[in-house]
C-alpha cells in the first residue's frame, strides 16, 4: 500500500519522502548500532559505518537484498543473485529446478553468508570496491529500492540466456558475443541450457515480478527473450521490463514489441560519441544508427514515462570522453551510468601505469556540470564515484610503475608493454603480437621486454611503426647486447 502511494507522488515530494527516511533510520542507527556491528563480524567497523551513511534508504538491515529479492540467470546456466555472484557453488538450471534454487538452493548459502556481512566468498566483486570506499560503485546500490518489498519470489530476474549479438566489441569475449565466438571456432552456440522446462517453470514466477532485465549478446536478436515478453504482456503487464541493447539493431518485430508493452526501460552500451572511436571500439556497430535508434528509445520512454540510461565503458581508448558522456546525457535529459571494466586488462584503467593514472584523474577531476535537475544531479554523482574508484586504483599496489620491472615477472612484462601500445601507439598492437612470437625462440627475451618497458621516448615507438617484423626484432636484440 505504501509503495503504491509513492509511486503516485511527484518527483520533489518522493526524494522528500526519502530523505526523510534516511535521516530518521540513521538516528536511529546511531543509538542501536552496537547490536548490528556485532551481528557483522566480517566486515571492518568503520567500513560498515561508512557504507551505512552512504546507502540511499540509510541503514539498512542487510547488507545486500540482491539473494532476497533477485534471480541472475547466466548464459553458462548457473543461477545466482546477480551477474557478479555466480560461480561454481551456484546451483544449475540444469539440475534444479527455479523453485528449488530460490527456496532451498545456493541462493540460502549466500544468505546465511550475508548473516554477518561475509562478502569474502561469493560476492568478492562488491566487497574489493567497499574495501576502498567507493561505496557509489557498489552492486548493491541497485536493489537498495527492492529492500522493502514483501514478496516471498523474487521481484526482480535477470536474463542472460544467450550470447547472439551482431557486435564484436573489442571489451568483450566469446561468452557474450556470437560475433566473437564465430570468429574463433566458426560456430555460434547461443542459448545453451535454456529450454522448454525452463520456460514452464517460469510461469509460476511471472505475476510476482516488478522488474525484468534483458542482457546478452543483444536482446533484440535473441528469439527466447520475445518468448519472456510475451508470457509477461498476458500474465504481468505491469511488470517493467529493461532491455540493455547497443542500439544497432531496429526492425517490425522490436516496432510491435514498443506498441504492445508500455513499461519498456533501456540501458544503451554506448562507448564513444566519435564515430571512427565507436565504430573501433563496438566492432560492426554503425554510428549513424545507434544515434537514430538511441532517439527512437528516448521519445518511446518520454511517451511511456520509462527510463534511458547510457552505458559506458570507461578504458584506455575512451577515457578523455567521460565529461563528454555526462554533458550527451545532460542534454537528453537521461542518466548516464559507468561499468566496471577489468579485462581484458590491457584496455582496463585498473592496470595503467600509476603516472597515466594520475594525468588521467588530474584530467578528469577538473570538470564541472549542470546540477539543476534530479538526473543532472545523478550524472554528476556517477561521475565523481567513477573518478573516486580510478583513484582507489591508483593506491592499489597492483598497478605497476616503470621502476618496478626488475621484479615483474614476463607475463606482467607483457601486459605492461600492450597496455601502453593499445593506449599510446594502438598501430603497433598487430607488430607488437608478432614481435612476440618471435621473442619467444629467443634467450634475450625477459632482459628485451625489461628494456622495452623502462623506455619512455614517445618517438622511439613512433619511429617503430614504419619497421619490419624482422628489423624490430633485430633492433629489440641490439638493445640488450
Amino acid at each position: 500500500m505504501l509503495s503504491r502511494i509513492y509511486n503516485i507522488l511527484p518527483t520533489f515530494l518522493q526524494n522528500l519522502v526519502v530523505d526523510i527516511h534516511k535521516d530518521i533510520r540513521l538516528f536511529i542507527y546511531f543509538f542501536t548500532n552496537r547490536r548490528k556491528i556485532k551481528r557483522c563480524k566480517d566486515i571492518d567497523k568503520t567500513i560498515l559505518a561508512d557504507f551505512n551513511k552512504s546507502r540511499k534508504y540509510g541503514p539498512l538491515n542487510k547488507i545486500c537484498y540482491a539473494p532476497y529479492t533477485s534471480m541472475f540467470f547466466s548464459r553458462s546456466g548457473l543461477v545466482s543473485p546477480c551477474y557478479a555472484s555466480y560461480n561454481e557453488n551456484s546451483s544449475h538450471i540444469k539440475s534444479s529446478s527455479i523453485r528449488d534454487i530460490w527456496f532451498e538452493g545456493s541462493f540460502n548459502k549466500i544468505r546465511e553468508q550475508h548473516k554477518t556481512c561475509d562478502l569474502s566468498k561469493d560476492c568478492k566483486f562488491c566487497k574489493e570496491i567497499m574495501d576502498v570506499g567507493s561505496y557509489g560503485s557498489l552492486l548493491i546500490n541497485k536493489y537498495e529500492h527492492y529492500a522493502f518489498s514483501k514478496s516471498e519470489y523474487p521481484v526482480i530476474m535477470e536474463f542472460e540466456l544467450s550470447n547472439k549479438c551482431n557486435l564484436s566489441c573489442i571489451m568483450c569475449d566469446a561468452n557474450l558475443s556470437s560475433g566473437i565466438e564465430k570468429g574463433l571456432d566458426g560456430a555460434i552456440t547461443g542459448n545453451l541450457h535454456y529450454h522448454q522446462k525452463y520456460f514452464t517453470e517460469l510461469r509460476e514466477f511471472i505475476p510476482h515480478l516488478q522488474l525484468a532485465e534483458f542482457t546478452g549478446g543483444d536482446p533484440f536478436m535473441i528469439d527466447e527473450y520475445y518468448q519472456i515478453w510475451e508470457m509477461i504482456a498476458e500474465i504481468n503487464p505491469n511488470c517493467h521490463i529493461l532491455i540493455t541493447t547497443n542500439a544497432n539493431t531496429m526492425n517490425s518485430r522490436i516496432e510491435k514489441l514498443l506498441e504492445s508493452h508500455k513499461h519498456i526501460n533501456f540501458n544503451i552500451s554506448i562507448d564513444s560519441l566519435q564515430k571512427e572511436n565507436y565504430e573501433t571500439i563496438r566492432r560492426n556497430g554503425n554510428f549513424e544508427l545507434a544515434m537514430a535508434n538511441i532517439n527512437i528509445f528516448i521519445n518511446y520512454c518520454k511517451q511511456n514515462r520509462t527510463q534511458v540510461n547510457i552505458l559506458v565503458c570507461p578504458m584506455t581508448v575512451n577515457w578523455s570522453e567521460m565529461p563528454d558522456f555526462v554533458n550527451f546525457a545532460n542534454e537528453k535529459q537521461i542518466c548516464v551510468y559507468y561499468h566496471t571494466v577489468v579485462k581484458p586488462q590491457e584496455l582496463s584503467l585498473k592496470f595503467l601505469e600509476k603516472v597515466e593514472l594520475n594525468r588521467i584523474i588530474s584530467e578528469l577531476e577538473n570538470r564541472s556540470f549542470s546540477t539543476k535537475t534530479k538526473k543532472e544531479k545523478t550524472n554528476n554523482e556517477n561521475y565523481k564515484n567513477l573518478v573516486g574508484l580510478i583513484r582507489s586504483w591508483m593506491q592499489d599496489n597492483n598497478s605497476a610503475t616503470i621502476s618496478e620491472s626488475v621484479a615483474m615477472t614476463d607475463d606482467q612484462l607483457i601486459l605492461c608493454l600492450r597496455q601502453r601500445i593499445v593506449y599510446k601507439f594502438p598501430t603497433l598492437l598487430s607488430k607488437f603480437e608478432s614481435l612476440l612470437d618471435r621473442l619467444n625462440i629467443s634467450e634475450e627475451k625477459t632482459k628485451i621486454l625489461k628494456r622495452l618497458v623502462e623506455i619512455n621516448d614517445k618517438d622511439f615507438f613512433e619511429n617503430l611503426e614504419n619497421k619490419s617484423i624482422e628489423e624490430l626484432f633485430y633492433i629489440c636484440i641490439n638493445m640488450v647486447k
